[in-house]
């Protein structure tokens, strides 16, 4: 218990210095972590809660990862279904903790049972636009001397998520294949209705505790087969042992697509962006869909 109390001491005195004058942000998952960064730029501390190459639906705070919490002016976060962690804080945390919720006002997708909402709002660029919104707008809430800064900064990011969606609309639109197989979990929901895609997994829920059933696999196996799929996709930060599976038994290749949860230590340390996994995931959606 001693050793507890003095970790949290020097993690409280580290934590206080080492943020300095700037306003203090705390960010859960990466693609919150990338668009705070792009909008406080020199003017926040911007610190990513989620160690890099953890995977981020399993994650669970620190003691830590408390103090910093509590110590910050402001908590991004990307709702209940993503992070239940947080609501589960309740009304612990200090008044002068600004706790936003980045994906207010966008309407979620529903499993087939609705006992699951989608999280993974971020995988739409257009979305991801909204929630630059709302991660300005706690920013100019918790700062508000420098409230026209912020939004100047979100409104460049903005336009930069624009034109991102404008590429990956115009390379896909002239592809007539448009279902493609996804070993992972149920994480592109609001990509594919942007840019009317299928994708074919065998999983069931959007819940990151579901199972991929054995039938659903051979429904699987039995498409790519009539297909003549070249590639099945994977998902970051989990192992690959699906798509093995299937790439095993069609004889396909397997390729990335990165849902952006989070980084791994190699990604993070070169200082990749949410548009740089982006345009590498249209890269490899044209090999797939195309058959390359």
């Amino acid at each position: 218990m001693i050793r507890f109390f003095i970790t949290i001491l020097f993690t409280l005195i580290f934590t206080v210095i080492s943020f300095g004058e700037n306003i203090k942000v705390i960010a859960t998952i990466f693609p919150n972590y990338d668009f705070a960064r792009n909008i406080g730029k020199e003017k926040a501390e911007v610190i990513l809660l989620l160690p890099p190459g953890v995977e981020a639906h399993s994650y669970e705070p620190t003691p830590r990862d408390m103090v910093r919490i509590t110590t910050s002016d402001i908590l991004l976060y990307t709702g209940e279904d993503m992070e239940p962690w947080v609501h589960r804080l309740g009304g612990n945390l200090p008044s002068s903790v600004t706790v936003s919720d980045i994906s207010q006002g966008i309407e979620k997708i529903k499993d087939d049972d609705h006992d699951h909402t989608d999280p993974h709002i971020w995988t739409d660029p257009i979305l991801a636009m909204q929630m630059v919104d709302n991660v300005a707008a706690a920013f100019a809430e918790s700062d508000p001397k420098n409230s026209e800064y912020y939004i100047e900064n979100a409104k460049i990011y903005k336009n930069k998520l624009f034109k991102l969606h404008q590429k990956i609309e115009r390379e896909l639109s002239d592809i007539d294949k448009r279902s493609l197989v996804f070993s992972g979990h149920m994480v592109f929901g609001y990509f594919a209705k942007r840019y009317n895609l299928t994708f074919l997994t065998p999983y069931r829920s959007f819940s990151p505790d579901a199972e991929p059933t054995p039938k659903r696999m051979a429904e699987l196996i039995t498409t790519i087969k009539k297909r003549g799929d070249s590639y099945i996709y994977f998902e970051e930060l989990i192992d690959p042992k699906s798509a093995k599976l299937i790439a095993s038994e069609t004889q396909t290749k397997i390729l990335l697509l990165h849902g952006a949860h989070n980084l791994s230590k190699e990604e993070f340390k070169s200082g990749k962006g949410y548009i740089d996994i982006m345009e590498d995931n249209l890269k490899n959606l044209k090999r797939g869909l195309k058959n390359e």
